[in-house]
Parts: C-alpha cells; structure tokens; sequence
C-alpha cells in the first residue's frame, strides 16, 4: 500500500484497488474513529455523493476502509470551498469541524469536488428536520470556432482559443466542444493581430499563447469576482508588456505590432469577461426578455462617436477612422486599460465572439438575427463565417458560438 499520511492523529495508506485505509492515533482516538465512521454513514444515508463511503469497520483497531475521493484540491479558493461546506451542513445536517481548503480533495473521474476527514464533525440535524432535497442544475456549454484568413493577407492575423479547465489544470481544447460546468471551468477567447508584414500574426500568436499558458491560474478566483478581476487584469498587462519587449528587441520588423483581446471565463452562474481594441463579445439571453447585445466597447473613436449618437451606423461603417484604436496589447503604448467585469448569466444564454472580420461585416441587426437563431453552433458558426465572408472576406475573420443550457 502507498502512504498518503503519516501523522499524530492518524495514518492514512492507499491500496491496489484505490482504496483508503485510515488508522486512529493519539488522544481519543477510539472516540474520533466511532464519530467519523457514524458521521459517514448518516450522509451515505443521507445521498450526500460529495464524502468517503464506508467499506470497511474495524473498531478494535480503530480503523475502517472507505473509497478514495481523489487527490488535495491545491488550487481551490477559500470562498468555493466556503460553498462547498456550507452547502453540507445546509443539505445534509453535518458541519464539518475543520472546513478549510486542506480537507477539500478533487475527483477527476467522477468530475468534482469532494469533502474528507469527518473525525470531529457534528450531526446537526435529524433526518425529519432536513429540508426537501433540490434539483440542481447541470449546466452544459456547447461551442464551436473557426477562422479563416482573408483574401488580401499574408497570414493569418486572428488566432482563437477554447480551454476546459477543473482544479487539475486545463483538460482540453478544441474548436468543436461541450462541457458540463462545475467543476469544469470554460474559457473562450479571440485576438486579432496588427502590425507589417508577419507581425500581427506574432502579436495575437503571444498573447493567445501567454492566456493559454497562464489559465490554470484563474481557477481558483472564479467565484471571487474582485479577486478574478485582479487576476484577469494581470495576466492582460503581463501579456501586453511582453508584446512590447518583443516589439522593442526587432525595431524594424516588429515595430508598433499589437493585438485586441476579448475573452470570457464562464462558470455555471456567472460570466467573467475582459476585452480590449475592436474584437467583440455578444450575449443574448432570450428569457430576460432583452435584446442580444455587445458586452464590450470597440476602443475606437469611431464606434464612440456611433454610441453617442453623433453618427448612424450607415456613418460609423463609413468612418475614416474605423479600424483606429486608441487601446491595444502591445503596439507600443506605455499602459493599457482593459474592460474587466462580471455578469451574472441566465439560462439559456448564447455567446458569440469575434474580430473585427465579422464585425465590419455583420451590421447589428445580423447579429441579433444569428444570436437569436435556432441553429445549432456548429452549423450558425459555418453560416457566420461564410457570409462575413462574401461580404468582406478582404480581413482575416474568426469567431466562437457558445450556448449555454441546463440538463
């Protein structure tokens, strides 16, 4: 047998067939065995699927066996693991003596989080006094991307990104996918390059791969918005000044190259979103009864000349200064000021992001026409990208269709 722990108060070794087996030590340990064997056994009764069961008892010992409910879940925050004991003691009448972030473990195949050492808790509530037990809801996300480099480039500019994370770290991306969420965490994102001749690829390829990188890193600040929002901010600004370092070390290649940034992080009851430049991000949520809207502002003078009513849309198409961004990553400004927030989500709920190859040639009633479709996002993803396409297949054009639904 594997040793997981060898402490004053107990010994804890794993077996062949992934079993835990847990020894009593110290001071009242005949007491700490009895309480943690009966406290599991009331939540197994209970239909808690969240905790250790019980396999084995061997009083004389102190020491029984129970199955394993994974490895320690390192990156979780204090808040969600807050949730998580709360959510027992509301649910199932135990509370938990410790409820701390050590005694949280991660369960990669069954997909959750799960709450161990029961040694010292308290049965709060008899069976009777329990309130009725809830439905929750699953969450699934189901997305797709594309993109397509236009006509008159060199390159591909435009790069996309879809990540699946849990408290493991990143599980999969893939440009076609689905995601039960919680613990899965999803993340989305787009970047349009600019800059001579391979440039912009470069730029929008860094900061794509700088998010890509750092992701896991978000993980654990998911159900913290202020702390979320730090983080979010961080990892853009980082990514911006090695932009510019790169930039900087090639003065005559890579001079001025930059990239936009939209991208939403997307857990079951809220989105986080952070964006910057003339990439976008709509969302549509048919059963608040609004319109689909953008989320994100183009950092353009263009787009708030349109927004303040000095110009139609008919004029902001026809700016002269359209494609003018005053907010980058990199292209060699000394800061930047990113758009960072939350929002709350309500399902059924439909997303769509993408750069500037489908926003100059979507007008807004095509938007609100795709977000409302009854397509499914493989197929409304093809739909798009074709016709932003034969409209203005001159850029590089690249989008992602999420819809988000309860199970």
């Amino acid at each position: 047998m594997r040793e997981l722990k060898d402490g004053i108060r107990s010994r804890v070794k794993l077996d062949f067939m992934g079993h835990v087996h847990k020894w009593f030590r110290g001071t009242h340990s005949a007491e700490r065995y009895a309480n943690e064997v009966a406290v599991l056994k009331v939540l197994e009764e209970r239909g808690c699927p969240y905790v250790p069961k019980v396999l084995e008892e061997h009083p004389e010992e102190s020491y029984f066996v129970s199955t394993n409910c994974g490895a320690p879940a390192s990156k979780i925050s204090k808040s969600k693991s807050d949730a998580l004991f709360t959510e027992l003691e509301r649910d199932y009448g135990i509370r938990h003596d410790d409820p701390e972030p050590r005694n949280v473990t991660y369960n990669s195949q069954q997909g959750r989080f799960n709450l161990i050492d029961f040694e010292l808790a308290t049965i709060l509530t008899p069976d009777s006094q329990l309130p009725p037990p809830t439905n929750r809801e699953v969450v699934r996300a189901n997305w797709a991307a594309a993109s397509q480099q236009g006509s008159t480039h060199i390159a591909n500019d435009d790069f996309w990104l879809s990540l699946r994370l849990n408290a493991d770290g990143i599980v999969n991306e893939e440009s076609d996918g689905e995601a039960l969420l919680d613990p899965e965490h999803l993340i989305l994102a787009v970047s349009d390059g600019m800059g001579g001749n391979a440039a912009g690829e470069l730029a929008s390829r860094l900061v794509i791969t700088w998010i890509r990188k750092h992701a896991d890193s978000l993980y654990a600040a998911a159900q913290d918005d202020e702390e979320m929002a730090i983080r979010l901010r961080n990892l853009m600004e980082e990514a911006h000044q090695g932009v510019n370092k790169i930039a900087n070390a090639d003065h005559e290649s890579l001079a001025g190259m930059g990239a936009t940034l939209s991208l939403v992080y997307i857990v079951p009851n809220k989105m986080h979103f952070a964006h910057i430049g003339d990439s976008r991000i709509y969302l549509s949520e048919p059963g608040t009864g609004e319109p689909p809207r953008a989320i994100t502002t183009d950092h353009s003078y263009a787009w708030k000349e349109w927004k303040a009513g000095k110009i139609n849309e008919i004029g902001y198409r026809n700016h002269p200064r359209l494609s003018v961004l005053y907010d980058v990553m990199g292209g060699g400004h000394s800061s930047i000021s990113p758009e960072i927030g939350t929002l709350p989500l309500h399902l059924p709920a439909r997303l769509l992001l993408c750069t500037d190859g489908v926003c100059d040639s979507f007008w807004e009633k095509h938007f609100t026409e795709a977000l409302l479709s009854k397509e499914d996002t493989r197929t409304l993803r093809d739909q798009v990208l074709n016709k932003a396409c034969q409209m203005c297949g001159q850029d590089d054009t690249t989008l992602i269709i999420a819809d988000l639904t309860t199970v």
